[in-house]
């Protein structure tokens, strides 16, 4: 990876450094399978936390946070599965200060143990009926009886950073003399500031010896979350609590993303994370969450707006230099665009009533389309009069726009055509046979095969990637149907987003049809078709 042309960011950072207590790494502690899943909706299946634990491993997280085996049945199997698997991930469980949670800990056989409990005078109170003592004791107590089976113990003092920080000091300083390893300083319920927190922070760096980790877990009620744990590892925190996607109760926790690259790419901390990773597992677990949580438009570093360019000024200076709006390359996290400007046009300018002439002309070179003046400048007020209208000019309507000016365009490649399509549906199974045509390095080849589903679209998607085993593999991570029309014979417009598993490349495509089986099958072929194209263009240039 070359630094020096991925990441474009302030040189001012450089100048604070000596006034902070950097860390000489950063590790990651991912709660997605424990905090967040308790997401609002958010249930995740054996074989999905399976999925999700063996994704974080390849993407080079430190310690995974398995689960709560004592909460149930469930979450004590698939901590105990996980903890087989043989990541190189540290697998850690959650427990309360009590010996039952200890020990399911122990029975599921994880690498390490996480123990908490709250310590904030409002807990202590109203939740625990406990008083400081009893509660310093407890700690003293059961970290002593966990040290006889781990030697690595996370503590955590629930509600610290609403708890009185001298009281929250002492309990710490009891939880490392009685076996604790790591201190996590929680902000439970998102209730501080930034400055606030690092003050904590440094308060308990201060406090402890420094062979002791300090973690920090913060949760994003005000919107926080990612500026707190940075502003705990400004002050001597060494690891970061965060889940993918930000997910986690009520409004989430950290988004590992942005703390990642926030950490990587503004502090330039070293880590073991493989950046390029980052997006793939994120829209993995976005395509886990069925619907209930996915991908803004405006998310940082991952969302579709990310990497996008409207305005023609930016436009224009992205053809000169990819750099000059993009504080980092999308291929550092995983979004697969090279430097050549046909391929930063294509992903990343878009078009609507901001467009530039430079970017229009740069789209139309890219498609291989020539125009006179008079029907570039027709095209042109096209496109500013739909962005007028407060529109988003898609691709399938840029198209339209092209077609109704300048008449028939060029087709693109298709590498793999439709021949036939046969569903079975009603009171069976659900069942679809596809027939395509898949031109193999030049060769023409026929594939058949039949799938089941839990309905006619899923049966026909099935069957359609299952002619691509063994060729390649591929993830379908998204799904969405509308109609677009009313009454029965309502147009149904189908839009799919799936994945190459060798590549990580993703592809968004979508398609009309009267036909909801057949608007499907069409925006997965022509998903396929794009994924094909990229797979030959970059074979090409290797």
């Amino acid at each position: 990876m070359n630094e020096k042309s991925d990441i474009m960011v302030s040189d001012m950072m450089e100048k604070i450094r000596g006034d902070l207590i950097l860390p000489k790494k950063a590790y990651f502690f991912d709660t997605t399978l424990r905090d967040g899943e308790q997401t609002p909706g958010i249930s995740f299946a054996l074989k999905e936390k399976i999925s999700i634990a063996q994704s974080l491993n390849a993407l080079g997280i430190d310690v995974i946070e398995a689960g709560f085996p004592v909460i149930s049945p469930g979450d004590f199997e698939a901590c105990k599965e996980i903890s087989k698997l043989g990541l190189d991930s540290e697998i850690i469980g959650l427990a309360r200060i009590k010996k039952v949670d200890i020990d399911k800990v122990i029975e599921a056989d994880m690498d390490s143990i996480h123990v908490f409990i709250a310590t904030s005078d409002l807990h202590l109170k109203e939740k625990l009926k406990m008083t400081r003592e009893e509660v310093l004791n407890s700690v003293i107590e059961l970290i002593s009886y966990a040290k006889e089976h781990y030697s690595e113990i996370e503590f955590s003092a629930e509600d610290a950073t609403r708890t009185d920080l001298d009281y929250l000091i002492k309990v710490n300083q009891a939880a490392v003399e009685s076996g604790a390893t790591r201190i996590n300083i929680p902000d439970t319920v998102g209730t501080i500031s930034p400055t606030a927190y690092g003050y904590i922070v440094r308060k308990n760096y201060e406090s402890l010896p420094k062979d002791v980790r300090i973690a920090v877990h913060c949760h994003n009620d005000f919107g926080l979350g990612v500026a707190n744990t940075i502003a705990g590892f400004e002050n001597g925190a060494s690891e970061a609590q965060t889940t993918i996607l930000g997910l986690g109760e009520r409004t989430g926790n950290a988004s590992f993303e942005e703390t990642a690259m926030s950490l990587y790419a503004l502090y330039r901390i070293p880590m073991n994370i493989n950046t390029r990773l980052i997006f793939p597992t994120a829209k993995l677990v976005e395509s886990l969450c069925g619907g209930k949580i996915t991908i803004g438009r405006l998310t940082p570093l991952i969302g579709q707006n990310a990497f996008a360019h409207e305005s023609g000024i930016h436009a224009h200076a992205m053809i000169q230099h990819a750099r000059a709006y993009e504080p980092i390359t999308p291929e550092l996290i995983g979004i697969k665009r090279t430097d050549n400007v046909e391929d930063i046009i294509k992903q990343s300018i878009k078009l609507g009533k901001h467009t530039g002439g430079h970017a229009l002309k740069a789209k139309l070179e890219d498609l291989g389309i020539h125009t006179s003046d008079d029907q570039f400048s027709n095209i042109m007020g096209h496109v500013k009069a739909f962005g007028d209208k407060g529109h988003e000019v898609k691709e399938e309507d840029f198209f339209a726009i092209l077609k109704d000016v300048i008449g028939e365009l060029p087709e693109e490649d298709q590498f793999v055509k439709l021949e036939e399509l046969t569903v079975l549906t009603g009171s069976i199974t659900p069942t679809s046979t596809v027939r395509l045509k898949i031109d193999d390095n030049g060769n023409s080849i026929i594939k058949v095969a039949s799938s089941i589903g839990v309905g006619p679209v899923d049966a026909s998607v099935n069957a359609i990637i299952k002619c691509f085993e063994p060729m390649s593999k591929i993830k379908l991570l998204n799904y969405q149907i509308d109609a677009i029309t009313g009454g029965t014979e309502a147009l149904g417009h189908s839009t799919i987003e799936i994945m190459d598993i060798e590549s990580n490349h993703i592809v968004k495509a979508s398609a009309t049809h009267e036909d909801i089986v057949m608007s499907s099958v069409l925006s997965l072929l022509k998903g396929l078709n794009k994924l094909l194209r990229f797979k030959k263009k970059n074979a090409s240039k290797n």
